[in-house]
C-alpha cells in the first residue's frame, strides 16, 4: 500500500486525497480545517514552517506527496493590476502561501531520505509563474511567488539527482478549477474550460503516475501532460 501525504484541503487537495484513498493509498491529509473522510487528517493552526514540520514528523515515510496549497487573492489584497498596487505585506503573504510551504516540506524530507528512497513530490504551481509564458503582466506577487516555487523545484531536483536518484519532484499547473481561488475569475472563462475538483484530481494523479519520474525530475507539467517552459 502506497503512503501519500496531501497538504491542503481546498477543492483540488481534498479531491486528490479522496481519489488516492479510493485507489487504496494510505492517505494523510494536512489541513487548516477539519475534514471528515476515510483517511487521517491533521489539522494545523497555520501554515507556518514550524507548524508544518511538527506535523510531518508524526507521519510515516511517504511514497507520494502532493502539495495543493496556494493563494492568489485575499479580501484585503486582490491581484495587482499595476505597479502602484505593489506592497510588502502582499508579497510576504504570497511567498508564505505559494513558496515556503513546499520549502518546509523539502527541508523536512532531507532529514528522512536515504540514497535508495523512492518518492514522488508534486507541488501545484501556476502557468502564470512561467517567465517565458508571461505575455499579459499583472498579478505580481502571485506570479513572482510561483516563479520562485518553480526555481525551488528545479534546484531541488538537481540535488536529489545526486543524493536521492530514485526520487522525483515536479511543478504542476492544474488548469482553472472550480474553487475559492478561481471564483472571482470564472466568468471570463470559455464554456467547458472550468474543471471540477474531481476532474482536476484525476488529471493530477495521471501526471504524477506517468511523468513524475527520476528521468524527468525537475520539470513543470501542464494538466494535460504537456511540459511548460520555465
Amino acid at each position: 500500500m502506497a503512503i501519500s501525504w496531501v497538504l491542503g484541503s481546498g477543492g483540488i487537495g481534498l479531491a486528490v486525497a479522496q481519489a488516492l484513498s479510493n485507489q487504496g493509498d494510505e492517505v494523510h491529509l494536512l489541513s487548516r480545517r477539519p475534514v471528515e473522510d476515510n483517511f487521517s487528517t491533521y489539522q494545523l493552526a497555520d501554515w507556518h514552517w514550524a507548524s508544518i514540520q511538527a506535523s510531518l514528523k508524526t507521519l510515516p515515510q511517504p511514497d507520494k506527496i502532493i502539495i495543493a496549497t496556494g493563494m492568489l487573492w485575499t479580501d484585503e489584497h486582490p491581484p495587482e493590476k499595476r505597479l502602484e498596487d505593489l506592497n510588502e505585506s502582499r508579497f510576504l503573504e504570497a511567498f508564505a502561501a505559494n513558496t515556503l510551504i513546499t520549502a518546509a516540506v523539502i527541508e523536512h524530507l532531507s532529514e528522512r531520505m536515504k540514497r535508495n528512497t523512492a518518492l514522488k513530490l508534486l507541488t501545484i504551481s501556476a502557468k502564470v509563474g512561467s517567465i517565458s509564458d508571461n505575455k499579459l503582466g499583472g498579478w505580481y506577487a502571485y506570479r513572482v511567488s510561483k516563479a520562485a516555487l518553480n526555481m525551488l523545484v528545479k534546484t531541488t531536483a538537481i540535488e536529489w539527482q545526486r543524493r536521492y536518484p530514485m526520487s522525483a519532484i515536479a511543478s504542476y499547473h492544474p488548469g482553472t478549477t472550480d474553487s475559492r481561488l478561481s471564483q472571482p475569475f470564472q466568468a471570463r472563462l470559455p464554456e467547458g474550460q472550468l474543471k471540477t475538483p474531481q476532474d482536476a484530481a484525476a488529471c493530477l494523479i495521471s501526471v504524477l503516475d506517468k511523468q513524475v519520474t527520476p528521468e524527468q525530475s525537475g520539470r513543470f507539467w501542464h494538466w494535460d501532460g504537456s511540459e511548460i517552459g520555465w
